[in-house]
């Protein structure tokens, strides 16, 4: 692990940490948002008001009390779907002066609770890489890797150090778990249910002031609480029911009123002459409760106190998914991902050799397809003998599979000697096989940064070590992907799920422009994956990335820009609708739009503005400056590698 500095008090990073979902396109980031405001004050005076009224929310013509969030769906799992909120760049800067304004009270509110296994403790002034990024750092493109504005503000993965876990297999795996299973024979655990929609925002004032005091000075507005309530409902249509999912800010929000939560339930067990540590204790992960006691009675006069102060915030526990588990604490699932590690660990080890911790080197493969075939026959036998599906497995052994993609790649030498290069090949072709065997019978989001990282690291490594076989590498990935989306072309799916992204797929799809223009999928493979009657942005920024200005894409190309005209024809509510204010930052700086639609839109901004429209020198400088900005997405120098290494930092809880 590397420490790497982070300044405290520039606050415009939480726009990069704590603002945006966490699910989004690999090509999208607030990044060029964060160059675009700290250089604002000497940008293009077009473009200084543009993006000051997107963002600050200055010069409009009458206040905004509150916007629409993007709203968009992807994959949970084969069933059902997350409902994600992407906020107005306004109602983030919003969220960024309250930061700025009251960090240290946002830390106060979340020290209540002894139980809580994740929450903020202090102002981050450092993070730590992971070594296995680290080893590959030399595959990463230099031109954007290496500035110390990327270092030490860009790759943050929160604006907040917190306490406890950043993931809840972490707490299973940790010598607290260890303890807790030593002093209690009985585990119970407590699901709230659908915890982000059902939060009422001015709970929060309940939680941290006495509830009739509250009630009584609701028109309050200088408190903390109700700056906070006041924010959080300006980035989501002025709703008080429900908080926006996605955003890191939302989880704080919803852990100060657990930990009021946590409080009340020790309290109240206390008169029960229950004491906290000694008769029971009970960790929280966001809202997900495990409660270890010595008896099972007293586990349920646990989960019902738990769940009675649940009810004073208007939410409620899911009975139907508590478990009650005796020692060993060993839930189906748990034992499910320790024997699939096992097989992985088995697998790997028939033909790939551990030099150190860092690297490994191929063995000789007699039978890659033998290989292949008989680690999928042990994962389906796994799955079935534990009444599991893929959905269970697939996601971790994908991520197990990318530690060890890195690890191959991670060699310590200049050149492999071409007798070696076989063995590298097959090695790469049997991890490629499994990856998309793993991907195509389960397929998320999360698990399509790591399929996408393995795709560019062996793009990457073929082409600089195996000189021979690198085109062999290109063609296999093509064609598992082609074979993949090919299949997927004929399943209906989603069907009137409204604000559906398929983003498990954009995802794999963006990573292998790596490959080159020679490898681009046919055009009516893309078309009918992507191209459905209602296109949003994230699709549509995503299409417009991969297919460029190929030739061979125009007719597409048309109808992806026929789109976006038609969402922008009308600007009136670009200072209220995020995904036309997303759509707009960055279209605007897209080099596969034209200057007279660029134009056409800075004056459509400037009329709603009621503002004289700029004469032509202005808009000649105004359209030179977007050659040099950026906003979310970075048209002409990303590095796809280095996006990646900043979602697995940021990654959700």
């Amino acid at each position: 692990m590397k420490t790497n500095l982070i300044k405290r008090k520039d606050y415009n990073r939480v726009l990069i940490t704590d603002t945006l979902p966490f699910e989004t396109p690999i090509i999208f980031s607030n990044d060029g948002l964060y160059d675009l405001i700290s250089s604002i004050e000497t940008t293009d005076e077009c473009l200084r008001v543009v993006v000051s009224a997107l963002v600050f929310g200055t010069e409009l013509p009458k206040p905004v009390h509150s916007t629409e969030p993007y709203l968009y769906k992807v994959k949970k799992d084969s069933k059902e779907f997350r409902r994600l909120a992407l906020l107005h760049p306004s109602s983030q800067w919003q969220l960024r002066r309250f930061y700025e304004k009251y960090e240290q009270l946002m830390l106060h509110y979340c020290s209540i609770s002894p139980a809580s296994i994740r929450s903020p403790s202090r102002v981050a002034g450092s993070f730590y890489s992971k070594s296995s990024w680290e080893n590959i750092n030399q595959y990463k493109n230099g031109s954007v890797a290496t500035t110390a504005l990327d270092k030490y503000v860009k790759h943050t993965p929160s604006y907040f150090a917190y306490r406890g876990y950043d993931r809840l297999y972490k707490f299973f795996n940790s010598r607290d778990y260890f303890s807790l299973e030593k002093q209690f024979s009985v585990l119970t655990t407590l699901d709230v249910s659908k915890c982000f929609d059902s939060i009422y925002t001015h709970s929060l004032s309940w939680a941290i002031k006495d509830k009739s005091f509250t009630k009584a000075n609701v028109q309050v507005s200088s408190t903390f609480a109700q700056e906070f309530d006041e924010v959080v409902r300006h980035g989501n249509h002025n709703e008080t029911n429900g908080i926006p999912i996605g955003p890191e800010t939302s989880r704080i929000f919803a852990e100060m009123v657990f930990q009021e939560i946590d409080r009340r339930t020790i309290q109240c067990l206390s008169d029960l002459d229950e004491v906290f540590g000694v008769d029971y204790t009970f960790r929280r992960y966001v809202d997900d409760v495990f409660i270890f006691t010595r008896e099972e009675k007293v586990g349920r006069k646990v989960y019902a106190a738990y769940a009675d102060a649940l009810t004073s915030f208007n939410l409620h526990a899911n009975t139907s998914k508590s478990h009650v588990i005796l020692r060993p604490f060993l839930t189906l699932k748990s034992r499910l991902i320790f024997e699939a590690g096992h097989q992985a660990n088995t697998f790997f080890e028939k033909f790939l050799n551990s030099e150190n911790r860092q690297s490994l080197v191929p063995k000789e493969v007699f039978s890659q397809w033998s290989l292949t075939k008989s680690y999928i026959d042990s994962i389906k036998s796994l799955c079935s003998s534990s009444a599991a599906n893929y959905d269970d497995v697939s996601s971790f052994l994908i991520s197990v599979v990318t530690e060890r993609v890195k690890k191959l790649v991670t060699n310590g030498i200049e050149e492999i000697p071409p007798e070696e290069q076989i063995k590298y090949l097959a090695a790469i072709e049997v991890l490629l096989d499994v990856l998309f065997f793993l991907y195509s019978v389960s397929p998320s989001v999360s698990a399509s940064y790591k399929l996408s990282t393995s795709i560019i690291l062996l793009i990457r490594f073929s082409k600089r070590y195996l000189q021979h076989h690198s085109e062999t590498v290109a063609q296999r990935i093509y064609d598992l992907l082609a074979a993949m989306l090919i299949d997927q072309c004929g399943v209906s799916y989603a069907e009137g799920v409204d604000g559906f992204v398929r983003l498990e797929y954009l995802n794999v799809v963006l990573a292998t422009r790596e490959l080159g223009p020679q490898y681009l999928l046919p055009l009516d493979v893309v078309e009918r994956m992507f191209i459905n009657e209602k296109l949003t942005y994230f699709t549509i920024i995503s299409c417009l990335f991969y297919i460029r200005d190929e030739q061979r894409y125009a007719s597409l190309k048309k109808t992806l820009l026929k789109a976006v005209r038609l969402k922008l024809i009308n600007l009136a509510d670009v200072f209220h609708n995020s995904e036309k204010a997303h759509m707009l930052l960055d279209l605007l700086f897209c080099p596969f739009v034209s200057d007279q639609q660029k134009t056409i839109w800075m004056k459509g901004v400037f009329k709603a503005l009621n503002k004289p429209v700029p004469g032509t020198a202005a808009t000649s400088a105004f359209v030179t400056a977007l050659n040099l900005k950026r906003s979310q997405v970075d048209w002409a120098d990303v590095d796809l590698l280095n996006s990646l290494e900043k979602k697995e930092l940021k990654r959700a809880y």
